[in-house]
């Protein structure tokens, strides 16, 4: 299922690839601008300005203008898939439907993965470090839990937009669908922590492919997912099948001449 999630995000990123451009342009520019802010305050080492002004700009970063500009791109991708056509105009209509909820996912992510990395970082040093079985064990729970919504986070966009769910029920069904397809998710995240890994030693890279490259790739797995899910199903609903995909049925030929497909 990783293969052919992957084929897909290729073939709709070179069907796509300069909306998707300034699409990315967008989402690195919105949220590098507060993240500048929040990095400066992080390097000065000052626990009171990390505290008071670090940890303020980079939730404004990640968890407010990235988890809003995430959506939209979710959105928007969603429909280069279902349609095959799209517009900078999808992004827009993305962000006027689920800033609110995109919102709040974002602001529970922030907050989760804040207390889990600093209960990871206290119970495996501080407490480790008097009685050590509870504090290694303590720490390795809390490291396991953030891994876990780290993979959640993978797909909680493409779940939004797709079953257009409140909050709760987005999150809910993104941890069974992580928990039902470890190997899927854990493939994805591998594809997202590549491509951070290349736009930090490249930040062109990160301006312009990083964010909609992820996204990119979460929906076209999730597309996957809801395939298998549907035809597990058998309802008598209609399924998009992988045969009738003009992105699943394309080969080196049509990367080489595009004109003659």
């Amino acid at each position: 299922m990783l293969s052919r999630s992957l084929k897909m995000a290729f073939w709709v990123s070179y069907d796509h690839i300069g909306k998707l451009l300034i699409a990315n342009l967008i989402w690195a520019i919105a949220i590098t601008l507060p993240g500048v802010f929040a990095l400066t305050a992080f390097n000065t080492g000052e626990p009171s300005i990390m505290l008071l002004a670090g940890a303020p700009f980079l939730y404004l970063s990640l968890g407010v203008v990235g988890a809003i500009l995430t959506a939209g791109l979710a959105h928007m991708v969603k429909v280069l898939i279902e349609t095959g056509d799209g517009s900078l105009n999808d992004l827009l209509d993305g962000i006027k439907q689920y800033w609110l909820r995109a919102w709040a996912i974002g602001t529970l992510f922030f907050i989760v993965i804040g207390a889990l990395t600093t209960s990871a970082w206290f119970y495996g040093t501080q407490v480790g470090a008097n009685i050590p079985w509870v504090g290694y064990a303590a720490g390795a729970l809390a490291v396991w839990m953030l891994v876990f919504v780290l993979l959640c986070a993978v797909l909680v966009m493409p779940t939004l937009v797709q079953k257009r769910a409140p909050v709760f029920a987005t999150l809910k069904l993104t941890a069974v669908l992580v928990i039902d397809n470890p190997l899927l998710t854990i493939g994805i995240a591998i594809q997202w922590a590549a491509l951070l890994a290349l736009s930090i030693v490249m930040i062109p890279v990160f301006f312009g492919l990083y964010g909609a490259a992820c996204v990119v790739i979460s929906s076209c797995a999730y597309e996957m997912l809801s395939r298998k899910y549907a035809a597990a199903a058998a309802d008598g609903a209609p399924i998009r099948r992988d045969e009738d995909d003009d992105y699943l049925n394309r080969g080196f030929r049509d990367f080489l001449f595009p004109w003659k497909g």
